[in-house]
Formats: C-alpha cells, sequence, structure tokens
C-alpha cells in the first residue's frame, strides 16, 4: 500500500469545503414495496366513464360522470364538493363546467400546507373535428380524461386509508380541452385548473400562494398498453422530473418514463404560472398524436390495468420525497 500524504488546508478554505461536501451528499434513499394500487380497480373506473359515452364540458354525460366520480368518492368516506362555474365564452356556449374536489387531510395537524393532485374528466368536443377526423365523431377520451380520472379514484381510495403527511387535494378539472378544435393558444382551454387556481388565490390572499401549494402533480393520459410518459420541457418542474426519475429507477420503471422530451401545454400551467413546482405525467409523443390522440382510437382497448398501476406506484412512492424536499416539518430543512 502506498503511504498517504497529508496535506494542510488553509482555514479560510474549510467552509466551502464544508459547502462542497454538502452538495455532493448522497440523496434519500427511495423506498420501494409492494404495489399498494389496485390497476383492476383503476381499470373499472376508467370503463365506467368510456360506457357513459363522449362527456364534453356542458354535456349530459359529462354531468353523469361527475356523479359518478362524487359517487364513488362519497362511497370510501371522502366528502366531495362540486364547484359548478359558468365562463363568458360567446359561441359555441358551454352551459357550465364542474370541478370535483376531494380533500384528504394530512397527519400533520399543524401544516395548513396543500398538495394538490389533479386529472381532467371532459372529453374532446368534436363537432369542429378538422381533417383528416370527420366532424362529429365519436370521442370516448379512454387514455385522453378515463385513465387518470381513474387512476386518480384509485389513488383517493389508497390515501384515504394511508393519509400522507399533508393534506391533499384530489382534483378532477372540468374543462381541459379547447372549445375551438385547435389548441390556439389556450385561451379557451384549461378552464377548470384556471378556476381552481383563482379560488386557491382568494383564500390564501395573505401570503404567495406558492407558499401554501408547493407542488401541484397532474395525470393524463397514463393508461395506454405502450406506457411511455414524456419529459414535459415547459412547465414541469426540472427538479420534480428528477425526483420521480429516481422513483422510476429504483421500481425499475424507468424504460416507461421520461425516454422522450415534449412540451406540454396542460393543466399544471395555471399552477406553475404563480410558481408552484409542477410536474405533467402525460404520454404525449408524436407517434401517439397520430394513431389515437383526439381519434376514435382512444377507446377502452388501448388502456391497460398493469400501466395504471404502475403510474400509480411510481405517485404513491414518489409522494413521501415530495413532501421532505417541499414540505419539510417545522426544523427541518428540505434538501
Amino acid at each position: 500500500m502506498a503511504p498517504r500524504s497529508c496535506v494542510t488546508l488553509p482555514l479560510a478554505l474549510l467552509p466551502a469545503l464544508a459547502l462542497s461536501c454538502l452538495a455532493c451528499s448522497p440523496e434519500t434513499a427511495v423506498p420501494t414495496g409492494p404495489n399498494p394500487i389496485d390497476g383492476q380497480r383503476a381499470y373499472g373506473h376508467v370503463k365506467a366513464m368510456v360506457e357513459i359515452g363522449p362527456r364534453p364540458s356542458g354535456s349530459a354525460a359529462i354531468y353523469k360522470c361527475r356523479d359518478y366520480i362524487k359517487g364513488e368518492l362519497e362511497a370510501i368516506g371522502i366528502p366531495a364538493r362540486v364547484d359548478k362555474f359558468t365562463v363568458d365564452l360567446g359561441r359555441p356556449e358551454v352551459p357550465a363546467f364542474s370541478n370535483i374536489e376531494a380533500i384528504i387531510e394530512g397527519t400533520r395537524k399543524d401544516d395548513d400546507r396543500i398538495l394538490v393532485i389533479g386529472s381532467h374528466y371532459d372529453t374532446k368536443r368534436t363537432d369542429q373535428a378538422a381533417p383528416p377526423e370527420q366532424p362529429g365523431f365519436r370521442f370516448v377520451g379512454a387514455n385522453d380524461g378515463g385513465s387518470s380520472s381513474g387512476l386518480l379514484l384509485e389513488l383517493a381510495r389508497h390515501y384515504k386509508k394511508h393519509p400522507p403527511a399533508v393534506t391533499l387535494h384530489l382534483v378532477w378539472f372540468d374543462g381541459e380541452e379547447s372549445i375551438p378544435w385547435e389548441w390556439a393558444g389556450g385561451e379557451r382551454a384549461l378552464f377548470g385548473s384556471k378556476r381552481y387556481v383563482q379560488e386557491l388565490k382568494s383564500k390564501s390572499a395573505s401570503s404567495p400562494l406558492s407558499k401554501v401549494v408547493p407542488v401541484m402533480l397532474l395525470l393524463d393520459m397514463v393508461g395506454a398498453k405502450d406506457l411511455h410518459i414524456v419529459e414535459d420541457s415547459q412547465n414541469s418542474s426540472p427538479e420534480l422530473i428528477r425526483l420521480f426519475k429516481r422513483v422510476t429507477k429504483a421500481l425499475g420503471k424507468e424504460k416507461q418514463f421520461f425516454q422522450s422530451t415534449m412540451p406540454v401545454a396542460d393543466d399544471h400551467e395555471p399552477f406553475a404560472a404563480v410558481g408552484i413546482q409542477t410536474l405533467d405525467l402525460i404520454q404525449f409523443r408524436d407517434e401517439d398524436m397520430q394513431t389515437w390522440w383526439h381519434k376514435p382510437t382512444d377507446d377502452l382497448s388501448m388502456i391497460s390495468a398493469e400501466s395504471l398501476a404502475t403510474v400509480g406506484h411510481v405517485v404513491v412512492t414518489a409522494l413521501p420525497l415530495v413532501i421532505e424536499k417541499y414540505y419539510p416539518a417545522a426544523g427541518s430543512q428540505s434538501r
């Protein structure tokens, strides 16, 4: 063994050295275990929504879907709040939107911060569809609207039995889809999430909203058999993406997550605009847009209970790490 030399460092360098050691300290290990999320139960919820049929905002079908979600929440002992609201759109008019909110109290009784997990449950209206689609085609949105909403119900069941440290607001947003066929900047879209952010702002006027709601997680299009969740480069937090990458690697699911990058405008955008750290778990590749996105092929045949369980497993595994980092308990510091 070669002899080790001893180097004496100037005292002035010691603080810098200490900081560099802290910066390179290992991150918290990802605790893994059996998946508590029942993919078949989540799939059953998706199936029930799809069987209602197309569910565009303002339709009788989306009101039926709203009542289904509300009923399923109340059946597991979670009161559901329905927020009905209208927006002056001109033509074509939508009679009313309805957000659905379920609150699960955290185990820290002295912590009033909120973590939001959301999904949209409306489907795209097709009366103004552009080629190659025919106006008025039947769109049941099994993946786009159905998959995330069904999984969010299963997450509600899990967290009712196993509440996290901080309070969860689970929200099913209405009006995510743009009223014109083309997105056109999203001015006539994201109605439910915009409304919800405004509600939060009105209730927390005395402090920045990002202090009250440090994190918002969004689920959208999470049930495809060929599951490939993209890395959103537009509104999602790079830090949250890195955290979730650690989780997917620890669970052996990294090949199904973040292998491609895409800028995504979605219901997390109004939250990101007010400084909240957001992450959108969404499958949205070019090949998806060509084969099933906003097409008749987005039906139940493309949905997998295993994919729903996989995304749910990632969420429940990541959430304690998200809380540790963004919701430090009193007297502790986030990493």
